[in-house]
């Protein structure tokens, strides 16, 4: 029998216990909400150090626990989970896991919902871009003051879209860029070849300055891996065209936010839209607020009604395969986590 805690499920017990009954499974729930300013510092790969409170049922269920389903768990949770084998998270990246001990333990799996919600990602880069293509931000301000401005706008169809990541993500907007009439490159994914005809070329990681100089867009959607941190940063945006738009829908930190603060005030590039940022709540200090060639959007591209119902499925099918024997799917490689991040930052690694 495997024991099974899933965190913050209670809204959707009934779907949870009806998609596991005939599974070997002895299912618990219980709650356990972390401070957004924690999640936030676990994303930037901080660990503040503040105690955040660990109800007794929590614990209790931690220490039978072999799988665990939840967006996040206690610091050093491990601690209080010798049973662990295996953690899915409802989510598509695995930051919000740092330093709960779970990323450094290798005896311990770790799944993602990987690209379930890839399709509502990629409409959210394609928004941004529209958004920033056809200067709708300008346009509402103009209605706003009841003001007739016609003014030219950019055309996509015939563009060259760079994609940053040609994972699950990556796909789903290159098929977006399809319909849209646009040329595609993007970087060479490590682990699966893209759909015949999909990319007009790939670049191979260390080519990526040299991708990112013929790209009229440029949509960024790499994992949340470690060695990502700082991938695009003052020289990847000399690169760029003048004329380029850049799209992130990845992390924050993937991009070195002062240096495209900077090349969005220079004009280096024409635009950018941003669905992350190294600090989340964005700060009102923030330059990114007032920047007229800036769309932003408070990291809202999978808030969806249907968001964890959805991922409960994706865990109950996992879990299905892990009472059977099976391989997970979605699972984060080994390459990604805490324990090899030293050599991920020394090959310049590209996770995505």
């Amino acid at each position: 029998m495997v024991n099974v805690l899933a965190l913050n499920c209670e809204e959707h017990e009934g779907l949870l216990r009806a998609l596991t009954a005939e599974l070997p499974v002895q299912l618990a729930l219980a709650r356990f909400d972390l401070p957004w300013e924690e999640i936030a510092a676990r994303r930037r790969g901080l660990k503040t150090g503040r105690a955040v409170p660990i109800p007794a049922e929590l614990a209790q269920a931690l220490a039978k626990a072999e799988v665990v389903f939840g967006f996040s768990l206690p610091t050093d949770a491990t601690a209080l989970a010798p049973r662990l084998r295996w953690v899915e998270t409802p989510a598509t990246g695995f930051d919000q896991l740092r330093f709960t001990g779970v990323l450094e333990n290798p005896s311990i799996a770790v799944t993602t919902v990987g690209g379930l919600f890839a399709p509502e990602v990629a409409e959210h880069a394609f928004a941004l871009l529209l958004g920033l293509s056809r200067r709708l931000p300008f346009f509402v301000e103009a209605q706003r003051n009841c003001r007739w401005l016609p003014g030219p706008v950019t055309e996509l169809r015939g563009r060259t879209l760079a994609i940053v990541g040609l994972g699950n993500i990556g796909t789903a907007v290159a098929r977006l860029a399809r319909a849209f009439g646009m040329v595609v490159v993007a970087t060479r994914p490590r682990r699966q070849t893209p759909p015949p005809g999909l990319v007009d070329r790939l670049y191979d990681r260390s080519e990526l300055r040299e991708m990112l100089s013929v790209a009229d867009v440029v949509v960024v959607s790499v994992t949340g891996a470690e060695a990502n941190r700082g991938l695009i940063g003052a020289r990847e945006l000399q690169c760029m065209k003048r004329s380029a738009f850049l799209i992130n829908v990845s992390r924050g930190f993937v991009l070195e936010e002062d240096a495209l603060i900077a090349a969005l005030r220079d004009g280096l590039i024409a635009g950018a839209g941003l669905d992350v940022f190294v600090e989340e709540p964005l700060p009102a200090s923030s330059p990114l607020w007032s920047l007229p060639n800036v769309l932003l959007t408070p990291h809202v591209a999978i808030t969806l009604a249907s968001r964890l119902p959805r991922c409960i499925e994706h865990f109950a099918e996992n879990l299905a395969r892990y009472c059977r024997g099976e391989a997970l799917r979605d699972l984060v490689e080994p390459s990604a986590r805490p324990n090899s991040l030293s050599e991920a930052r020394e090959a310049g690694r590209i996770t995505g």
